[in-house]
């Protein structure tokens, strides 16, 4: 720790009531803050025992696993969400300006899968075009499609990629047609 940044730690843990850690670190050795600095340390032994440690790790694996989410179509947004990890910490180990983070930090960014897709991420759209294509090929009109999807007059979506709620609610259409829940 720098010499700034300590004198400031002690200055700020000199206003902190006696029996914190804190006060102990700011340079007050008395039997509360000895003790407070006691359970500490012994909650953090604990917690490495059982394989809980949360140490400064490099953010790289981090950042490739950030990378490959982003490659199917998952936002730092989505990211932030399902990690409960901030969308600026998120942001900054994808751009390299985080060199650094915790391994818990790690270990939650890491938990994310492809599952944590957003309805607005982009998906291929090969298969919803297939699903449209046997719709229509079993008589249902491009309109009424178009209707049932909630679209104004015409479905007019990308050949190369879709919104994935797009892609949701075409197949949920084509399953509700061979459920035999939606007629013409």
């Amino acid at each position: 720790m720098s010499a700034p940044a300590l004198a400031a730690l002690k200055r700020a843990g000199a206003t902190k009531p006696h029996g914190t850690r804190v006060r102990y670190i700011a340079g007050c050795k008395c039997l509360l803050c000895r003790a407070a600095n006691s359970r500490y340390e012994t909650g953090r032994y604990r917690q490495r025992a059982n394989g809980d440690w949360n140490g400064i790790v490099s953010a790289e694996t981090a950042r490739h696993w950030i990378e490959h989410l982003a490659s199917h179509g998952i936002g730092a947004r989505s990211i932030s969400e399902c990690s409960s990890v901030g969308r600026t910490i998120v942001n900054e180990i994808r751009s390299g300006e985080k060199q650094r983070i915790r391994k818990r930090t790690e270990r939650r960014i890491l938990a994310v899968d492809t599952s944590a897709r957003a309805g607005g991420a982009l998906v291929p759209a090969y298969q919803t075009w297939r699903k449209l294509d046997e719709l229509v090929s079993l008589g249902y009109t491009k309109k009424w499609i178009a209707q049932q999807l909630g679209l104004v007059r015409q479905i007019q979506f990308r050949t190369d990629r879709i919104k994935l709620k797009t892609a949701i609610a075409v197949k949920k259409l084509a399953l509700l047609i061979a459920q035999g829940k939606v007629s013409r």
